[in-house]
C-alpha cells in the first residue's frame, strides 16, 4: 500500500533534525521504533495503529504557522501533524503530512492509506485522542489510551534519546540514597548510581534491577509495572525542573500586560485575560506540586524508615495520577511555547494583535470559549514560586 502525494512544507524536509532534537512530549517517533523492529511480539500484536504505514509515521505537536489556519477549523494555535517519511532510510529527504481533523481529514486518510478491511475508525479515534492531549509524552498517552480501553503494547511508550540524555544527570541525583539502601555506603568513584539511573531509564526491564525488586518485595509483573510508574514520576519531576525558568520568564511578561495605553475596552479585556492566565497557571502549578508531594512522602518512607510498603503502594497506584499530572504540565508547556512564539514582544505589538493572540491562547487553553464579549474577572494569582508546594521541585 502506497501513500499518495500529500502536501509538503519546508518544516518537514529535514526530519532527521526533528527526531534528533525533539522531546518526547512533542514528537511520537514511530518511525524509529519500526526501524529497530523490537523482538517483542506485541509490537505487531498490540500496535499503536492498525495501518502499517501509520504505525511507522512521525507524529508531531505543531505550533500552527501563518497561512496554515485555513486547513484547520475552528481556529487554533496548536495542531497534531502526522508525517510520512518519503524514504524510511533517509529522513533528510523529508516527508508528506496531514493535520488531524483538517478539512476532510477522514476522507484524506482513508484515500491515501487505502485501509481496505483494516479498522479505520480505531486509528481515527487514536489520532483524535492525541489531538486532544496537550503533549505526546509517553505516560500521558498511555493513560489516555487506557482510559478509552485501547490496548497498545508498552514498547510504544518510551523516551526520545534527547530526553533520556538530559534526564540522566537529574535522575542520578535522585538515586544516591536508594543505592545506599539497596547496596550499602557508596565509595569514591562508585558508578552504581549512574548505572541504576541508566537501568531505570532503559526502554525495557533489566534483570540487574533484582536487588531493587527484593527491596520492594514485589513479584515480576508488579515490579515491571512499578518501574514504569517510577520512570513516569522521574520524568515529570525532570520536566517541572526544566520548566521553572521559562515559566518565570513567561509570568513576568504576562505581568506587563495592560501597562501601555490602549482603548478602555481593549484594556479591560487585556487585564481580564491577564488575571485568567495567572490564576490558571497558579492552579496548575499547585496541583502538580500536590501530586508530586505524594511521591516525596512515599519515597521518604522507603529511604528514611526503610519501609517499602508506602512506596510500593504509590508505584502500584501511581499511574492513575499520570493523566492529570501530564495534562497540567503539558498545558503549562503550551502556554510557555505560545507566549514565546506570539506574545513575548507584546510591548511592541498593536492592541489588536495582542487581543487576537490572547483570544487564541485562552480558547486553546479552554478557559474562555469566546462566547461573550470578554472573559470574566478572576482573582489575582499569588506568586506561585513562593509556594511551599514547590519545595521538592
Amino acid at each position: 500500500m502506497l501513500v499518495r502525494l500529500l502536501k509538503s512544507i519546508p518544516g518537514v524536509r529535514n526530519l532527521s533534525t526533528i527526531v534528533a532534537t525533539s522531546s518526547s512530549a512533542r514528537v511520537l517517533n514511530l518511525h524509529a521504533l519500526y526501524i529497530e523492529q523490537p523482538e517483542d511480539p506485541d509490537y505487531r500484536g498490540a500496535p499503536m495503529f492498525a495501518h502499517p504505514l501509520l504505525n511507522r509515521a512521525i507524529i508531531v505537536k505543531h505550533n500552527v504557522a501563518p497561512g496554515e489556519e485555513d486547513r484547520l477549523a475552528p481556529r487554533r494555535f496548536n495542531a497534531t501533524k502526522v508525517i510520512f517519511p518519503l524514504d524510511p532510510s533517509d529522513l533528510n529527504l523529508g516527508g508528506q503530512f496531514l493535520f488531524v481533523d483538517q478539512h476532510d481529514f477522514v476522507g484524506v486518510l482513508s484515500r491515501h492509506l487505502e485501509y481496505g478491511d483494516l479498522p479505520l475508525d480505531r486509528d481515527v479515534a487514536v489520532l483524535r485522542l492525541f489531538d486532544r492531549l496537550p503533549t505526546l509524552d509517553p505516560f500521558l498517552v498511555r493513560e489516555a489510551l487506557a482510559k478509552e480501553e485501547i490496548e497498545v503494547d508498552r514498547c510504544y511508550f518510551r523516551f526520545s534519546q534527547p530526553d533520556k540524555a538530559h534526564m540522566l544527570g537529574f535522575v542520578e541525583g535522585e538515586m544516591g540514597s536508594l543505592i545506599k539502601l539497596c547496596f550499602g555506603e557508596l565509595r569514591a568513584g562508585d558508578q552504581r548510581t549512574k548505572r541504576l539511573s541508566r537501568l531505570l531509564l532503559a526502554d525495557y526491564d533489566a534483570p540487574d534491577l533484582a536487588p531493587l525488586q527484593t527491596t520492594l518485595q514485589m513479584d515480576d509483573r508488579d515490579f515491571s509495572e512499578a518501574m514504569f510508574s517510577w520512570k513516569a514520576v522521574l520524568y515529570y519531576r525532570w520536566r517541572i525542573h526544566t520548566l521553572t525558568t521559562p515559566l518565570k520568564t513567561t509570568l513576568r511578561s504576562i505581568a506587563r500586560l495592560g501597562l501601555k495605553r490602549s482603548p478602555e475596552e481593549t484594556l479591560r479585556f487585556t487585564l481580564s485575560a491577564k488575571s485568567l492566565l495567572e490564576s490558571s497557571i497558579a492552579s496548575a502549578w499547585r496541583g502538580i506540586g500536590e501530586t508530586l508531594q505524594l511521591y516525596d512522602q512515599a519515597y521518604g518512607a522507603l529511604i528514611e524508615k526503610q519501609d517499602p510498603a508506602s512506596f510500593r503502594q504509590f508505584l502500584a497506584q501511581g499511574s492513575g495520577l499520570f493523566l492529570d499530572l501530564g495534562e497540567r504540565i503539558g498545558r503549562l508547556e503550551q502556554v510557555i511555547g505560545f507566549w514565546a512564539y506570539r506574545l513575548s514582544q507584546h510591548d511592541t505589538m498593536s492592541a489588536e494583535e495582542v487581543v487576537d493572540a490572547l483570544r487564541d491562547l485562552l480558547q486553546g487553553m479552554s478557559i474562555w470559549p469566546g462566547a461573550g464579549p470578554e472573559p470574566e474577572k478572576a482573582e489575582s494569582a499569588p506568586d506561585i514560586f513562593d509556594s511551599h508546594a514547590l519545595a521538592g521541585f
